[in-house]
């Protein structure tokens, strides 16, 4: 992925060179038909195409960020009920991550996640202990970071 890159990099300076244009227009110009290029040649290329993996991680950091302001409105709406009537929990995550860096990310999306928290990942990295404010369902909550953000952290490992 990285000889993609710095082939796509060469191919805009080299078009900027020699159309005499030495501007971020020209270069542009020059990027995009190297990503032409990288994409017809596709196959003498290792690995997937670079732009899918950054699609891929910019999917995820979407899919972060509305969850995001999601958690926001559901902890304020919490916040300005005149009782407050919450159900915290503890509750035990099963992981199908497996890498140091994905169940790192996945830990740090949930805790930066307002009304959750991660508490402890198991000695065996097999699971993680999620604090949760309010939640009446357990297994919905386990579901949905499942459908969520280990889905999409495994799709950006994924290279298919």
């Amino acid at each position: 992925m990285a000889i993609q890159i710095l082939i796509n990099i060469v191919i805009g300076f080299l078009w900027m060179v020699l159309s005499n244009g030495y501007n971020t227009e020209y270069f542009a110009v020059g990027f995009f038909w190297g990503a032409i290029i990288i994409i017809i040649f596709k196959k003498l290329l290792p690995g997937q195409l670079y732009f899918l993996y950054i699609y891929k991680w910019l999917k995820l950091i979407l899919l972060f960020l509305i969850e995001l302001i999601k958690a926001d409105i559901a902890v304020l709406k919490l916040m300005y009920k005149p009782k407050l009537n919450v159900n915290p929990a503890i509750f035990e995550y099963p992981l199908d991550v497996k890498k140091d860096w994905q169940i790192t990310l996945l830990a740090n999306m949930i805790t930066l996640t307002p009304g959750t928290i991660t508490v402890n990942v198991s000695h065996d990295n097999s699971k993680l202990f999620i604090h949760r404010l309010d939640t009446e369902d357990i297994n919905g909550e386990i579901e949905a970071i499942k459908s969520s953000f280990e889905k999409a952290i495994l799709e950006v490992e994924n290279n298919g």
